[in-house]
């Protein structure tokens, strides 16, 4: 029978085992490193242009695109680092 204020909830799924967070975690910190590394390549590529660029337009839109780059490079860090702390 319905009561006042609803039925009971269905049980949900268990909770995750302390090997099972600790796997997960692990796997996001890889795919952070993954990401890192990608951004890091990308940067060496901007670096190689800005020397043998000499356009200064040119020079000052790869400098703008090197520098958004090394801003997610940073922010992909410091969300690895939080995720070791936690680990």
């Amino acid at each position: 029978m319905n009561r006042v204020f609803g039925r009971k909830k269905a049980p949900g799924p268990p909770a995750p085992t302390l090997g099972e967070a600790s796997s997960g975690v692990s796997g996001q910190m890889d795919s952070m490193d993954a990401k890192i590394l990608s951004l890091d390549k990308e940067l060496k590529g901007y670096r190689d242009k800005l020397k043998t660029t000499k356009n200064p337009g040119a020079k000052k839109n790869l400098q703008k695109r090197a520098m958004e780059v090394l801003k997610r490079k940073r922010m992909y860090e410091t969300q690895r680092d939080q995720l070791a702390g936690q680990q």
